[in-house]
C-alpha cells in the first residue's frame, strides 16, 4: 500500500490543476469562514429551531463548491480516483436491505461526499502558498479562541457556557454526569466545550491550537506583527484546555504530533527551528500544567496520572480499546460488506426511519458500518496518499524547496498523524474535522504544485 501511495502522490503532484500568479483567489478562506460560521451559529439559543439546517449548511457549502468553482477539465489523479471509489462503495451500499430508509441512506452518502469534496474542488482554486497561509491562519485563530474559551469555562464555572447539544440534553442526569469533571474548588462542571456544544469538545480545539500554533511560532513569514507571541499564547491555552478537559487520548495525540514534527525538523535539517521548538515546548508544557492545576486540582492529576500507571495498550483498552475489539471480532465477521447506511450518529437521529440503529464511538466502526472492508481499505489508502504527498513537500521534493511551504508540509504531516490517531477515538471523517483534514491536505499539495509551475520562482534554502 505504501508503494502505491508513493506512486499515486507523484501523479497527484503532476496532475493537480493550477493557476499560478495573478490575483489571489480567496476561495479557501471564504469556505473556511462560512464553514466555521455555521458551526458557531449552532451555539445561538435562538436558532435552535433551525439546527438541522445549520448542520446541513456546514457540510453543504463543501458540496456547493463542487458547482461554484469552475473547472475546464477534470483531472484524473490516483487520490481523486480513490475518492470516487469510496463514493462508489457508498452508492452500492445504498442498496443494502438493512439501510435505515432511503432518506437516511442518501443523507449518509451526501455527508461522506461533502467530507471528500475538497479533493475535487481545491485543485480548481489555483491555491498559492499565500492562500495556504491565510487558510491555516483562519483555522488556527478559530481553534485558539475555542481553546481560550474552554479555559474560561473552567475558570469561571457557569459562564461562557454554550447550550448543550439537544441530543445530549435529552439524556438522564446520571448519564450526563459522565461528561463532568471536578474542579479544585470541589464544584462539578461539564468538561470544557469551547466553541462546540459537546462537553470535552474543546480538547480537540486545544490539540489543533497547539499544532497549528507551533507552525506559526516557527514560520519565517508570520501573517501579522506579534504572531509568535500570539502563537506561544495559543500553545499555552491549548495545553491548558487539554489538561482541563481530561481527555487523555487527546493529550497522547498531542505528544505524538509534536514528536512527529520534531522528527521532521531534524530530518530536514532545520536545526535552529528544532532547538527553538524544544525550548518553547520545554517552557510551555510545565507552565500550562501548573496553571491548569490551579483550576482542575487533584482530580485532574489523578485522572492524568492513569496514563503512566499501566502500559499504553492497557490504558487504551480500558477506554476506547474495547470498541476496537468489538469492531474486529464482532462487527467485522457480521458486516464485512457494510451494515447499511444511515444506521448511526446524527444521520440516524435526523433521518433514520427504522429501529435498527447501531452505536459508533470510533472511526473504524463507522467505516465498517458504512461500506465494509472496502471502505476501510480505500479510506486508509486515501489518507496515506495525501500524507505521503505532504511528506514530499516537507522534504522539499515537491514545491521547489520553498521554506515556508516545506514547513507547513511538516506541520500537516504531523496533523495527519494526529488525525489517524483520532480515528481510534472518534469518527473524525464523519464530522467537520474530516472536511478540514482534506481541505488542509489538498491546499498543501496544490500550493506545492503551483510553486513548481512558476518558472521564475527562486528556490529558498
Amino acid at each position: 500500500m505504501v508503494g502505491a501511495a508513493h506512486s499515486s502522490v507523484s501523479l497527484e503532484a503532476r496532475n493537480i490543476e493550477a493557476k499560478p500568479g495573478g490575483k489571489m483567489r480567496p476561495w479557501l478562506v471564504r469556505f473556511a469562514l462560512f464553514h466555521l460560521g455555521c458551526q458557531l451559529l449552532l451555539l445561538v439559543p435562538g436558532l435552535s429551531s433551525i439546527r438541522l439546517v445549520l448542520r446541513i449548511a456546514a457540510f453543504g457549502v463543501s458540496l456547493s463548491f463542487l458547482v461554484l468553482i469552475p473547472s475546464a477539465r477534470a483531472q484524473r489523479t490516483p487520490l481523486r480516483t480513490c475518492a470516487l471509489c469510496i463514493v462508489g462503495v457508498l452508492a452500492f451500499e445504498f442498496l443494502h436491505p438493512e439501510s435505515s430508509g432511503p432518506l437516511a441512506a442518501l443523507a449518509s452518502i451526501m455527508l461522506n461526499l461533502a467530507v471528500l469534496a475538497p479533493i475535487f474542488w481545491v485543485p480548481r482554486t489555483g491555491t498559492s502558498t499565500a492562500n495556504l497561509q491565510s487558510l491555516v491562519t483562519t483555522l488556527w485563530l478559530f481553534y485558539t479562541v475555542s481553546a481560550v474559551l474552554g479555559v474560561l469555562q473552567a475558570y469561571f464555572p457557569g459562564q461562557f457556557q454554550p447550550p448543550l447539544s439537544a441530543v445530549l440534553a435529552a439524556n438522564s442526569r446520571n448519564h450526563l454526569a459522565a461528561f463532568e469533571i471536578q474542579l479544585a474548588s470541589g464544584m462539578r462542571v461539564f468538561r470544557p466545550m469551547g466553541l462546540t456544544d459537546t462537553p470535552g469538545g474543546a480538547a480537540f480545539a486545544g490539540l489543533y491550537a497547539v499544532l497549528l500554533g507551533t507552525g506559526m511560532l516557527l514560520s519565517a513569514r508570520p501573517p501579522f506583527r506579534g504572531t509568535r507571541l500570539v502563537a506561544a499564547g495559543s500553545m499555552m491555552a491549548g495545553l491548558m484546555c487539554m489538561y482541563l478537559c481530561q481527555v487523555r487520548s487527546v493529550l497522547v495525540m498531542a505528544g505524538v504530533c509534536t514528536i512527529t514534527l520534531l522528527g521532521l525538523l531534524l530530518l530536514t535539517g532545520r536545526i535552529s527551528r528544532l532547538v527553538g521548538l524544544l525550548g518553547a515546548v520545554g517552557a510551555i508544557i510545565p507552565a500550562a500544567f501548573v496553571l491548569a492545576l490551579s483550576i482542575g486540582g487533584k482530580a485532574m492529576t489523578d485522572r492524568l496520572s492513569t496514563l503512566v500507571e499501566a502500559t499504553p495498550g492497557t490504558v487504551y483498552y480500558a477506554n476506547r480499546g474495547r470498541f476496537l475489539e468489538t469492531t474486529l471480532y464482532q462487527y467485522l465477521p457480521q458486516y464485512p460488506l457494510g451494515a447499511g447506511l444511515g444506521r448511526w450518529g446524527m444521520v440516524y437521529s435526523y433521518f433514520g426511519s427504522t429501529a435498527n440503529s447501531l452505536w459508533v464511538e470510533i472511526q473504524w466502526t463507522a467505516w465498517l458500518f458504512d461500506g465494509g472492508v472496502g471502505m476501510i481499505v480505500l479510506y486508509v489508502a486515501a489518507i496515506l496518499m495525501a500524507s505521503w504527498g505532504c511528506l514530499k513537500v516537507s522534504l522539499g521534493r515537491v514545491g521547489g524547496g520553498e521554506a515556508s511551504l516545506s514547513l507547513w508540509g511538516s506541520v500537516i504531516v504531523a496533523y495527519n498523524v494526529g488525525a489517524l490517531a483520532i480515528c481510534f477515538n472518534f469518527p473524525l471523517f464523519n464530522a467537520t474535522g474530516g472536511v478540514e483534514f482534506w481541505l488542509l491536505n489538498m491546499a498543501v499539495l496544490c500550493a506545492a504544485q503551483n510553486v513548481e509551475r512558476e518558472p521564475a520562482r527562486s528556490t529558498l534554502a
